[in-house]
This record gives C-alpha cells, structure tokens and sequence, in this order.
C-alpha cells in the first residue's frame, strides 16, 4: 500500500486529492495549520493529520511527499529530502495519478472552476462517471472533488507557476486568455507564450476547445497539431449559442453544431454570458464525448454555482448577501453585470477586500472601473499575498486605489479595515432587499457570516 504525506492537506488544491487517493486504497497523512470541515472528514475517513509543521510529521516508511504550488519549504520538506523520500509538486503527482485515464483539462484565466463542475456533472448526468479534480468547493460533491468509476478524469488545470504543464488533456478547454499570475510571469508576453506552449503539447489526437470570441485565443492556436473546436457568441465558431434570453433568476439560450440545433432553450440559474459560455464549451466536450448532451437540462436546472462564486444568502432582516472569490478586475465587473442581470434595481454595496500588491498595481485602473455597477464600495487595506516583494508593496498603496476606485466608478468609496466596523456600518445604513456583496480572496467571506447571523 502506497503511504502518501500531503502539505497542506486542508486547502483546496491537495485536500481532494486526499480523498481520492484514500479511495484508491493509499494510506494517506499530512499537516495543516487549522481545525476545519476539509480535515475533520478527511480524518473520519481514515486519514493521519498533524495540526503543527515538524520535521517529526515524516517518517522513513513514507513512499512520496506532495506539496502543492504555494509551498516554497516547509520543515516536512527538509526531512523528506534527508530520509530520502521522494517529493513531488501537486500538479506532477496528479498527471502521475490521472495519466492511465482518459483527460479532459480546464485551463484559461477565468471559469476554470465553474466549468470543471458543470462538466463534471454532465458527464455524470449522460451517462460518464469520470473522476473530477476541480478548485472550488462543488455541492453536489460535497466537496472539490468525485471518485468516480469510469476510467475519465476531469481536472482543473492552472496556469500559476505553469503547473498546466503537467495536465496535457486527450480534450482541453480553454476558457478565456487575459493577462494575470503577473506576479509569476512578469510580463503578459510570458503569459501567453506559457499558453502558447501548453497548447502545443497537444498531439494530433488530442480535441483542443476555445472561447472562440477570444481573437488573442484564436491566434495562439493557429497551427496545433491536434483538433481545434470553437465555441461562442460568434457564428464563425463550431458550437455557437443562440436566441439568448436574459431573465432576472436565469439566462435561456440555444446552441447549435453546424447549423443543426442541439439544444434548445437550455436555462440556466447563474448569471452572466460568461456562464453561457461555461455551459456551452461543456455542451460541445459531451457531444463530442458522443454522451446525451440533453442531460445538461438536468444540470442546468439544479446547479446554483460553485463556493465563493455568486454564492447568494438572505439573512433575517431581509438582505440579500451575495459572496465572490473575484480576485480580477474582470471577474469584478462580471459579478456586478450578473447582481444587475438579477437584482437590476436594488441598491447594492460592494465590500472590496484586495489582496496582493502586485495585482493591485498591474490593474489600478481596471479595478476602477469594475465598479461601475455599484452603489457604493467599502474597502479595507491591500492584503500582502504570495510573491509581494517589498517593492510591490511600496509601489501601490490603499489610498491610491480607493481614489482610483472612487474616480473610475463615480461612486461613493469609503475605507473601513475591521470587520465589526463593516458589519455595523452595514446593519446601520442597508435595509431589506438591498445587496450587500462581499468580494475577493481572502478571508471578507467572514462579514457575509456575521451579517447572516
């Protein structure tokens, strides 16, 4: 029996991980920081965890050490290297662990996680129970990831640190292409060259699907060796979506293969045409998987989105609470035009927690301008994240962007760091059906969970 030690084995990237890999029969152990749900079970189903780092956490019997992009070094690192264990990236172990199977990779700047479930469960639905690693908290699931029976894997794969390297799939979808991971790449330029070479890793058997709105996207893909297939908006594209409606509560449309309709009035309950496209690049993937793509009314009809993803709540007085992981000034303005798509006349305040200098700088002015759509924008301070150097954090500040913010969106902005100060603020000045939203990637969940209590 395989004995595998996960590095941070309650975040999202290994935790699910974990849980297939117990599935599979592997004896499974690792550390993590907190006491959380992702732990507790992984615990209840048979799993080791240690709740401090220490070099003490391995011992000489482990076969292999995962660790996953975050991690840099951490004391179980330095003794696996001493005993002489063999340690692995999360992205390395997974092409290890998927790579007899039958691949379908999400890549692309945005959607990723959306689109990972939503074809998850179409697979299921029509018929294919493929093995799914995704990157966001899935209901359904009941978790990030599903064990399934059939020998397909389904797998969220990123582009940080061009950890998408590892997950060349049999199928791709690439979602969207727009510049990010900065603090990584450095350059835009480098971005789409790391793309550039993720698509060519495709061999001439291998079904590569694109936004094919996207000319940038377009272009990278001129001269594949495998099978390019468009989807989109467009007419020009393979699978193109038609007779769009948008509704407050649900989107409808059509999506038609070579003139021929294929699905007729899918409706939808997440906003927005980012998710049309979502659901349509999974519609082309299952007709081309040749499953029955008229289960995805079955999907549509039931999924509300994946956590921290419009993730709407009311609480007792009458507030509708609306929580996102938008960390880009493009995911900003999407979750505006879905709350206005939903919600098109209530008064909607947007409680702003940005994270990570780097980001903040190289986008200054499109974060300005994703908050158009609100009423009015609370901020607190620039969170320090992964990969700020001193010089990131001197080069943008607080201030700056709050007046930026303010003169972009014409909107009132006003700056309150502690999250009791934001909670009383808001239970002082917002009333029943006003939308309070709370956005970014950091902990500013916890205002929307003491807002419902």
């Amino acid at each position: 029996m395989k004995k595998i030690f996960f590095i941070g084995i309650g975040g999202k990237g290994l935790n699910g991980i974990a849980k297939i890999c117990l599935g599979k029969g592997y004896q499974v152990s690792g550390v993590d920081t907190q006491v959380k749900d992702e732990t507790i079970s992984l615990e209840n189903n048979g799993a080791k965890i240690f709740y401090k780092h220490s070099e003490s956490n391995i011992s000489s019997d482990l076969d292999l050490i995962i660790y996953s992009s975050l991690v840099k070094n951490s004391p179980e690192i330095k003794a696996g290297r001493k005993l002489g264990i063999k340690i692995m990236k999360r992205s390395a172990f997974l092409n290890e662990l998927t790579n007899d199977t039958f691949r379908i990779s999400i890549a692309g700047s945005h959607g990723k996680s959306t689109t990972t479930a939503i074809l998850g469960l179409g697979c299921i639905n029509g018929g294919l129970d493929a093995t799914i690693y995704g990157g966001a908290y899935t209901k359904e699931f009941n978790g990030y990831n599903h064990f399934g029976k059939a020998n397909y894997s389904i797998i969220e794969a990123c582009e940080y640190d061009r950890s998408f390297y590892d997950l060349i799939g049999n199928m791709t979808i690439i979602t969207s292409l727009e510049k990010s991971h900065l603090e990584y790449y450095k350059t835009e330029n480098k971005m789409r060259q790391a793309f550039k070479y993720f698509i060519n890793q495709h061999d001439q058997f291998s079904k590569i699907f694109i936004n094919g709105d996207d000319l940038k996207l377009r272009k990278l893909c001129n001269d594949i060796k495998g099978q390019l297939i468009t989807f989109g908006f467009g007419i020009k594209n393979d699978y193109v979506i038609s007779e769009v409606r948008k509704d407050k509560f649900e989107s409808t449309f059509s999506i038609y293969y070579k003139s021929e309709k294929i699905i007729d009035k899918l409706k939808i309950k997440i906003p927005g045409d980012y998710n049309i496209m979502n659901f349509a690049s999974v519609v082309a993937v299952m007709n081309e998987l040749k499953l029955n793509i008229k289960s995805i009314h079955n999907v549509a009809d039931n999924f509300f989105g994946v956590g921290r993803r419009f993730e709407i709540s009311h609480n007792k007085v009458g507030q509708i609470l609306i929580d996102d992981f938008a960390h880009h000034p493009t995911q900003v303005k999407y979750l505006f035009d879905g709350i206005r798509q939903f919600y098109p006349k209530n008064k909607v305040c947007a409680i702003f927690q940005p994270r990570q200098f780097h980001i903040m700088k190289n986008f200054l002015n499109e974060y300005g301008e994703s908050f158009q759509k609100a009423d009015e924008i609370i901020m607190t301070n620039i969170l320090p994240a992964l990969n700020d150097t001193d010089y990131d954090i001197k080069s943008i500040s607080s201030l700056k962007l709050m007046e930026t913010i303010a003169q972009k969106s014409k909107k009132p902005i006003r700056m309150i760091n502690t999250f009791p100060e934001i909670v009383n603020y808001v239970r002082n000045h917002y009333q029943k059906n006003d939308i309070i939203t709370t956005i970014g990637a950091g902990d500013i969940y916890k205002v929307r969970d003491e807002l419902m209590k």
